[in-house]
């Protein structure tokens, strides 16, 4: 009885091993499997979350130096809006750096060598050679 307990604490032992070994590689295989066309796709999808990111920057922007030129207007809560809206032109700085970096890097893993420009609103299905 004892022997049979010690083989299945073996065996589920072996089973989770495996699992663990296995379940890395399979996500290594996954990434290899994208191709050129789907590079292309998440560049593209990166553009337009960097036109929504620059955008609202120059909303934000905007709100800042309206707020700069009247800011007597905005009474006790100026400066926290004013805090605030340097808070978010500074993420939106980011996110934009941040998706300009993700097209480039998109676009390279499809072997392009210029980034084309983004057409909001048309997509091909054709085959990039």
């Amino acid at each position: 009885m004892e022997t049979q307990e010690t083989i299945t604490t073996i065996s589920l032992i072996v089973i989770a091993a495996l699992f663990f070994v296995v379940l890395p590689v399979s996500a290594a295989n996954a990434e290899e499997i994208l191709t050129a066309q789907d590079h292309l796709q998440m560049a593209k999808h990166h553009e337009v979350l960097l036109k929504e990111a620059e955008a609202k920057l120059v909303e934000h922007k905007a709100a800042l130096e309206d707020y700069e030129s009247r800011s007597m207007y905005y009474g006790r809560r100026g400066q926290d809006f004013q805090s605030h809206e340097k808070a978010n032109i500074r993420e939106y700085e980011r996110l934009v750096a941040e998706n300009k970096a993700q097209a480039a890097l998109y676009y390279k893993l499809a072997g392009e060598s210029q980034t084309p420009k983004f057409i909001r609103g048309t997509t091909s299905n054709t085959q990039v050679n």
